[in-house]
């Protein structure tokens, strides 16, 4: 096994040089960094996790803490791809991961004493509204967090412009000469519902176009089910009120389509249809939807976590918006 003292002898380097570049500890100069780490990198050199914990005084962990029940978890695809993303960042930075849950063995335990008991550094977290008095500690302590889901006052957030993408979407249907628009949103105890129904209801307002309840429906979730039913709903409250629907999320747009063809009804022919988030599922459907940059956001939340645990600044407000965009494909259509 390679050991920082082959890595010293081959560089040119003292043993302690070596070691607080391979650490990232302070005031080692960037070249200096850059020869050694390629060194590092000739001889196969393989850090010993354990030795380097006893060495910096910290473990290098770090806890992803999600709710595969509310989805908001790896299950999720939106989801699943951030953390990807972020465990990719952290892991060039020299952090390893653990997923945080709330029980140990057989005993129940709360997440902040999971937090301890781990050890980790920081917390990684994607947790709406539902969970919050489950990690209502963490916030609350000391621990170094970022969130992907929720603002939280004082902490870091990073999330789509909800509210912009909503818009964005809502623009492209009125630009297509729709006057009519029926909104499918998600539950509206989650953060991005709630932004995205603020955002529907205030372009109504801004076109003067006047808010009609019977085309507006509440999904119970996330799952095709959930959209199917919501957009079943649609139809019996508002069929024939609305030539145009904008849906919160791909899965349950895909769903509404589904739903509006076993009515006999064509996409974007009688209906036009669009989601958010530009997931799978929506080229596959060849489905027009708002992009969310899910790279970007797990990216720029796990740079920002890094910086906390390293205790250098974060030159970011505390809630930061990434810009969505729009996919435009084969689901719309103009009205006249």
């Amino acid at each position: 096994m390679v050991t920082i003292y082959d890595v010293a002898a081959a560089s040119g380097f003292s043993p302690s040089t070596v070691s607080k570049a391979l650490n990232s500890y302070h005031g080692v100069n960037k070249k200096t960094i850059a020869i050694i780490a390629n060194t590092a990198k000739e001889l196969g050199y393989m850090p010993n996790i354990a030795a380097r914990s006893l060495t910096t005084k910290k473990s290098w962990l770090v806890g992803m803490l999600f709710s595969e029940e509310l989805l908001s978890g790896l299950k999720h695809p939106h989801f699943g791809e951030i953390f990807s993303s972020a465990q990719i960042q952290l892991g060039k930075a020299g952090y390893d991961v653990v997923v945080l849950n709330n029980s140990l063995g057989r005993e129940q335990i709360s997440y902040f004493e999971h937090c301890h008991y781990r050890g980790v550094e920081g917390v990684f977290m994607a947790a709406s509204s539902p969970f919050y008095q489950t990690i209502q500690s963490i916030i609350e302590s000391d621990l170094k967090m970022v969130s992907v889901e929720m603002p939280y006052p004082g902490r870091y957030s990073v999330i789509s412009e909800n509210y912009k993408g909503a818009h964005l979407a809502m623009e492209h249907l009125y630009a297509l000469g729709h006057r009519n628009i029926a909104y499918i949103s998600g539950p509206l105890d989650r953060l991005s519902a709630m932004e995205r129904h603020k955002s529907y209801n205030d372009f109504l307002a801004e076109k003067n176009l006047p808010f009609d309840p019977n085309i507006v429906v509440e999904s119970a979730g996330y799952t095709a089910l959930d959209g199917y039913d919501a957009a079943l709903k649609l139809l019996k409250t508002g069929r024939g009120r609305f030539t145009a629907v904008f849906a919160d999320y791909d899965g349950i747009a895909c769903a509404a389509i589904n739903c509006f063809k076993a009515n006999k009804l064509g996409v974007p022919d009688d209906i036009s249809v669009i989601g958010f988030d530009d997931l799978a599922i929506a080229e596959i459907s060849n489905l027009t939807t708002i992009r969310q940059n899910r790279e970007k956001i797990g990216c720029m939340a796990a740079d920002i976590l890094i910086a906390q645990m390293q205790d250098l600044p974060v030159e970011n407000n505390h809630d930061i918006r990434v810009p969505t965009s729009l996919i435009v494909r084969g689901t719309c259509r103009y009205y006249v």
